[in-house]
């Protein structure tokens, strides 16, 4: 029995048996493997497969831009053409400014820093930067001070400032800088929170108000993908500079904001976040930090938008017109204080237009009553609904960052406290109109930041001579050859500035532009040889001293090209084309004084090489233009 019962067992399992090479699974196999591939394992893999395809496809076609070259970079700082040196990169702002197209002030930075040097950085927007001319900003004025005072070492103070940026980008910037071994950073920025990147009525508000997504979103658009994507749907200099040209006065009027909207809140807090992780940038990485206070013109310029307060209805409002149409009439025929009394009435209904602040300043100061109209100026500033300068809560948040974190300089009172400031409000003695400071009033800024510097650098074993004396200003305006050429080119810059909006629709702004056109014109009526001459003179004395000094040779080239003194402007251009071989707008510069000279043939290679790096640069283009067409007829 046991026989047959094993053969059938046997059969029955030989009938079971799989041919040879065969794969097909037993049936209890076969039920597990059909379970995972169902119900939600098999979604969950459709779901990964999804997501997965573009990410791949992504990361592909980044790939594939980045072997194609297309694209461009995106640190602040890139490799000079010059080994062993790091320069600015003329395009860090084209994919975080909106409408602006600016670039940093080129430089070069040695990646070995000298045993015995010393580093500082400035940080911040057009104020710090120097504009209208990096030449002659505080920046510079530090160098002059601080080379006085460590005589035989190297002082490298580079200025990384840029106009129309604000807190979110110098964030990153100062990382940049806090990698590069400096002994100090400074910081002066807060005057464009609102208006700049990711202010309240800017295009990419909601980034501003959800500043977790900010990191991700600025990663996005660094990626080469990201640069194709933005060039495809208009985010290119090109169109930048077209919508640039439509900022007429309705669009800044679309931009005003109340100081007390709570859409304030987030911006003030954004820009405190934003400058303790700056500090943090410096610190961590060893080097001490000096965090400024931002000093704005108070007495000389007027807001530069004005709002009622949001819950003032009609019969409050037509009493405070009649208040303030009586106000000005006094004032304009000199009854100062039936002006006061006027406008005081109509504060007391309506304590939120700025310039209603303003004027009731003006006349408090007219009166001698210099403690009310400080405090008038400084509430025209604070209610100022075009906020382009840095408001009381700015600087009260720069003092409380600072305190405990970083060395504070308190600019807005060091101004104030000038010997220069007679009533100390500060006004055009220092600012050509909002925040750009004139030559002494960036004279001021440096004296004031050149104690805390030192005082950082003497904790660092960094001891200044003892004999050194702190340059005066006209010192500095020699060394630095600002000359009353400059002088009067810096002015001329900041009225074709001021001519446009949102300055137009100052109070009084055409006395003020007038008052500025006469001062150049009187100037330019005293140009003759011996003018030119002593500012020739001037240039030569200083590039005598500091020969390797680029800035100054590109500044004289400039005015032996305006001159009409073409050929001794190409030795001058050859040297900082030579100096900075990157910048394009230089070798442009050179071009035309090589063609103006008669070398057609290499001014041809200039524009060439110019066009080479940037294709897109119109006057490379014209000047190709221009100088073939020279060349052709023999010239």
């Amino acid at each position: 029995m046991a026989g047959p019962r094993r053969r059938k067992q046997h059969k029955h399992g030989s009938d079971n048996r799989s041919p040879p090479g065969s794969t097909r699974p037993s049936p209890g196999n076969r039920g597990r493997g059909s379970r995972i591939l169902t119900g939600r394992r098999l979604w969950c893999v459709r779901l990964a497969l999804v997501c997965a395809a573009p990410a791949v496809f992504l990361l592909l076609l980044e790939v594939i831009l980045a072997l194609g070259g297309v694209g461009y970079p995106t640190s602040f700082f890139v490799k000079s053409e010059r080994r062993g040196f790091l320069t600015t990169n003329p395009h860090f702002g084209w994919h975080y400014q909106q409408e602006t197209l600016v670039e940093p002030q080129p430089c070069l930075i040695p990646l070995d820093k000298p045993a015995d040097g010393i580093r500082v950085f400035v940080l911040g927007e057009s104020a710090a930067m120097g504009m209208p001319d990096p030449s002659f900003g505080f920046a510079r004025i530090l160098e002059v001070m601080l080379r006085h005072c460590f005589p035989g070492r190297r002082v490298e103070v580079v200025n990384a400032a840029m106009r129309g940026i604000n807190s979110h980008l110098i964030t990153q910037i100062s990382k940049e800088c806090a990698g590069l071994y400096p002994d100090v950073l400074v910081v002066y920025a807060g005057n464009n929170e609102f208006n700049g990147l990711y202010g309240p009525k800017t295009s990419v508000s909601f980034f501003g108000k959800h500043p977790t997504l900010i990191p991700a979103f600025h990663l996005a658009k660094r990626t080469r993908t990201g640069q194709l994507f933005r060039r495809l749907l208009g985010a290119n200099p090109e169109a930048r500079q077209n919508r640039r040209q439509t900022r007429d006065k309705g669009y800044f009027q679309d931009c005003r904001t109340a100081f007390d909207d709570p859409e304030r809140d987030w911006v003030y807090r954004n820009f405190r976040v934003n400058l303790e992780r700056i500090c943090r940038h410096g610190l961590d990485a060893g080097a001490d930090v000096v965090v400024s206070t931002i000093g704005v013109n108070l007495r000389d310029c007027p807001p530069l938008g004005s709002l009622h307060r949001r819950d003032l209805d009609l019969p409050q409002r037509r009493q405070w017109e009649r208040l303030h149409q009586q106000g000005i009439r006094f004032e304009t025929v000199g009854e100062i204080e039936q002006a006061v009394c006027r406008y005081q009435e109509a504060l007391e209904i309506d304590d939120h237009y700025a310039e209603l602040h303003f004027r009731l300043a003006g006349c408090r100061l007219e009166i001698g009553d210099l403690e009310g109209a400080r405090r008038g100026f400084a509430l025209a500033r604070d209610w100022d609904a075009m906020q382009f300068r840095a408001d009381s809560r700015t600087n009260e948040i720069i003092r409380e960052v600072a305190g405990g974190r970083a060395r504070l300089v308190e600019i807005d009172k060091a101004l104030a406290e000038s010997e220069a400031c007679l009533d100390e409000i500060p006004g055009k003695e220092f600012f050509y109109e909002h925040v750009h400071l004139r030559f002494p009033g960036d004279y001021e800024v440096a004296r004031a930041m050149l104690s805390a510097i030192l005082e950082c650098l003497r904790q660092r074993g960094a001891m200044p001579a003892a004999s050194a004396e702190i340059p005066t200003s006209r010192q500095c305006a020699r060394e630095l050859a600002f000359t009353p050429w400059d002088e009067v080119n810096t002015a001329a810059a900041m009225v074709k500035l001021t001519a446009n909006p949102p300055f137009t629709g100052q109070l009084e702004h055409a006395r003020r532009q007038a008052e500025a056109q006469n001062a150049i014109a009187t100037v330019m009526d005293r140009v003759d040889e011996q003018f030119i001459n002593a500012v020739l003179l001037q240039y030569r004395q200083a590039i005598a001293a500091r020969p390797e000094d680029w800035v100054l040779q590109y500044n004289l080239g400039t005015l032996l090209h305006q001159l009409g003194r073409p050929q001794e402007a190409v030795t001058c251009f050859e040297q900082v084309v030579q100096t900075l071989p990157h910048v394009v707008p230089f070798r442009v510069l050179l071009g035309q004084a090589l063609g103006q000279a008669g070398l057609t043939d290499q001014a041809v290679r200039q524009f060439r090489e110019a066009l080479r790096r940037d294709p897109r640069y119109p006057p490379a283009r014209e000047g190709l233009t221009w100088a073939d067409a020279m060349r052709r007829m023999g010239r």
